[in-house]
C-alpha cells in the first residue's frame, strides 16, 4: 500500500473502501494490500477511505473529474447504485466480477476464489445468477441478553419468537427494581427489511430484483403490517425502549449495556464491542438469534456487508493487478483474518477452520450469527432486495415507524402513505437508468 507518488514503471490499483466508526475496521484490506505488494513486485494498492453513506456521491463525482477509482467497495445497499453508475463514455462505470474472472483460475499467479464464497452471500451479490462483485465483509443482526437480568426473572433461555420475547419482556417488567424496559432495537429500514425477509416476502417485484430490475415496491403488505403491529404493540405495553432517534444504533447499545434493557438487538458486527462493555458492567452476556413470528414460516434473514466492484475498460495490466488483488484479499489466510476482526463468514474454507479448530465457539456471538446467516432458505425473499435508492426507501420505513410509534399512527394507513413515498423515489430513480441515453441517478447515498 502506498500513499506516496509512485514510481514510473510501477502498476498502481487506486482503491476506496467504505469506513465505518468502528475502530481498524479496515487494518485486515490495509494488510492484505501490504502482502499483494511483496507477492507482485512493480504493483501497488493505493487506498483511501471514504465514510460508507457517501462513497457512491464521491466516485459519481470522481468520474465527472476524470479520476475514478480502479477498485471501489460499496455498502451493501448500494449495490444497485454502482450497478447503474455510468462511466465517462456512459457507459456502465464497473463490470460484474464474475464477466471479468471469466473462466480462469489464477490470475498474476493468485487462484481465483470465487467459487468459495458461501452461498447466501453469494447470492446478494449477485444478479440473473451472475456475480455482480466480490463480497468482502457480511454481517447480520443478533440478539444480545442480560442473562444476569433474565435469571432474576425466571427466564430460562433466550426467546426465539415473537410470543416468546413478549413474555420474557413481561417477565423482566415483573422484577422489583429491574430495569424499565425489556429490550431496546434501533428504527432502521435495514432491521425492518430483514423482518420482511424472515417471513418470505418480497419487498419489490423483478424477485427483489434478482431477476430483473425492481419497478414497483410494497411497503404494506401483511407481512410488514404484522411487524409493525406487534412492535406497536411491544412499545405501549412499555416492554419497547425507544430513543426517539431513527436509526439509533449506539442509543439503543448504551441502554442496554447501563442495564436500562435486558435485550438489544443490534448488528453481529458489534458483538465484540458489547462483550467488552458487559464485562466492564459485570454482567453476563448471552447473544441469539433474532427472534421471528410465529404465525410465518422462517424463511431466513436478508445480509449485510459490503463488496467491490471493479472498474470497466482499464488497461489490460490494471485489470489483471485489480482482479488478482479482489481474490487475495479473500484467500484463505485474508479471509481469516477478516472473519476474526469481526465479520460473518465470507469463504467456506475460513469457515470451515474456525470450526474445526474451536474458534467459531470460543468467539461471543460469531456461531451464532453464522448460523442464523446459513439458515436461509435462499429464496429471493430471504436473500434481501436489490433495488435503486434502497437507502431512501429505508428512510421511508423508518419514517413511518417512527409515527406509529411516536404519534399513534394506524400501521396500515401510514405504511400504504410509505409504499407510495417510496414508489415515488423509485420512479425517479428509474428514470435516470431507463433513459436514452442512461445517466447516473442523482440518489447516491447509502444507508
Amino acid at each position: 500500500m502506498s500513499n506516496a507518488a509512485d514510481p514510473a514503471d510501477s502498476t498502481t490499483i487506486d482503491v476506496w473502501l467504505t469506513d465505518h466508526p468502528i475502530p481498524d475496521f479496515n487494518a485486515p484490506v490495509k494488510a492484505a494490500a501490504e502482502t499483494f505488494g511483496r507477492a507482485h513486485p512493480g504493483h501497488r494498492i493505493r487506498i483511501r477511505e471514504i465514510g460508507y453513506a457517501d462513497l457512491p456521491r464521491a466516485v459519481a463525482e470522481a468520474v465527472a473529474q476524470g479520476n475514478p477509482p480502479d477498485i471501489a467497495e460499496y455498502y451493501f445497499s448500494a449495490t444497485q447504485v454502482a450497478l447503474d453508475t455510468r462511466g465517462a463514455g456512459g457507459g456502465p462505470l464497473f463490470v460484474p466480477i464474475q464477466r471479468l474472472l471469466g473462466d480462469r483460475t489464477k490470475i498474476l499467479g493468485e487462484p481465483v476464489v470465487v467459487d468459495d464464497i458461501l452461498p447466501a452471500v453469494r447470492d446478494y451479490y449477485s444478479r440473473g445468477g451472475e456475480l455482480v462483485s466480490m463480497p468482502t465483509m457480511a454481517s447480520t443482526a443478533i440478539l444480545f441478553a442480560n442473562q444476569d437480568i433474565l435469571r432474576r426473572a425466571g427466564v430460562d433461555r433466550l426467546p426465539a419468537t415473537w410470543r416468546e420475547l413478549t413474555a420474557a419482556c413481561a417477565a423482566v417488567a415483573g422484577l422489583p427494581g429491574g430495569p424499565a424496559h425489556g429490550i431496546a432495537w434501533p428504527n432502521h429500514g435495514w432491521l425492518i427489511q430483514m423482518e420482511l425477509a424472515a417471513q418470505g416476502r418480497l419487498l419489490s417485484n423483478g424477485d427483489n430484483g434478482r431477476s430483473g430490475r425492481s419497478t414497483r415496491v410494497t411497503l404494506d403488505s401483511p407481512e410488514m403490517l404484522a411487524y409493525a403491529r406487534w412492535w406497536q404493540d411491544l412499545h405501549e405495553r412499555g416492554h419497547y425502549r425507544y430513543t426517539g432517534e431513527p436509526g439509533d444504533y449506539f442509543g439503543a447499545m448504551e441502554a442496554f449495556t447501563n442495564q436500562e434493557t435486558a435485550f438489544v438487538i443490534t448488528s453481529s458486527a458489534t458483538s465484540q464491542y458489547l462483550t467488552h462493555l458487559a464485562a466492564e458492567a459485570g454482567f453476563e452476556l448471552a447473544m441469539g438469534g433474532v427472534p421471528h413470528n410465529e404465525a410465518a414460516p422462517y424463511a431466513g434473514r436478508s445480509l449485510g456487508g459490503q463488496s467491490m466492484f471493479v472498474a470497466a475498460g482499464l488497461p489490460k495490466e490494471k485489470e489483471d493487478a485489480a482482479l488478482a488483488f479482489t481474490q487475495h484479499l479473500l484467500n484463505p489466510d485474508h479471509a481469516l483474518r477478516r472473519l476474526q476482526a469481526g465479520s460473518l463468514p465470507v469463504m467456506q474454507p475460513a469457515y470451515e477452520q474456525v470450526v474445526a479448530d474451536g474458534w467459531a465457539d470460543r468467539e461471543p456471538g460469531f456461531r451464532v450469527a453464522a448460523e442464523q446467516v446459513l439458515s436461509s432458505d435462499r429464496t429471493p425473499a430471504a436473500t434481501g432486495a436489490l433495488l435503486g435508492d434502497l437507502s431512501g426507501i429505508n428512510d421511508e420505513l423508518t419514517s413511518a415507524m417512527h409515527d406509529v410509534l411516536v404519534s399513534g399512527a394506524e400501521p396500515a394507513a401510514r405504511f400504504r402513505v410509505a409504499t407510495e413515498q417510496a414508489q415515488a423515489r423509485l420512479d425517479r430513480y428509474n428514470e435516470a437508468c431507463l433513459a436514452y441515453p442512461p445517466v447516473t441517478p442523482e440518489a447516491l447515498q447509502a444507508g
